[in-house]
């Protein structure tokens, strides 16, 4: 996996229909802070191989960033609350990495996805 910053904002193989769930997590923290990167790729390594795990999106400008992952169902958000390793690294994050955060749990009702084709020079 590559660092979360250096990858497209949206992911075109995230198929999302209604029912399912976004876990929106909006967080200010500085650029680079130690341990971050190697927890996050850790963690979302384990969260890829979870039942009812969607995939990802995310964008962080400067200390500003926004984080959603997404889920099939409310079970499946539950398990990643309680998933162990993703436990620590939030309780690492209020103790070492952010300055401040918000989670909103979303069902979701409605998508529209678009992107423009690349013609062929």
């Amino acid at each position: 996996m590559t660092e979360l910053s250096a990858m497209a904002v949206i992911q075109d193989l995230v198929q999302l229909e209604p029912g399912q769930y976004a876990s929106i997590f909006i967080s200010e923290r500085p650029l680079a802070p130690d341990g971050y990167a190697d927890t996050m790729e850790q963690v979302m390594s384990e969260a890829e191989g979870m039942a009812g795990y969607l995939g990802f999106e995310s964008l962080r400008d400067g200390h500003d960033g926004i984080f959603i992952s997404y889920w099939q169902d409310l079970s499946s958000v539950e398990a990643w609350s309680a998933h162990a390793n993703h436990r620590k690294a939030k309780a690492r994050g209020v103790g070492e990495w952010y300055d401040a955060f918000r989670m909103v749990l979303c069902r979701i009702e409605r998508t529209r996805w678009f992107r423009r084709a690349v013609s062929p020079e």
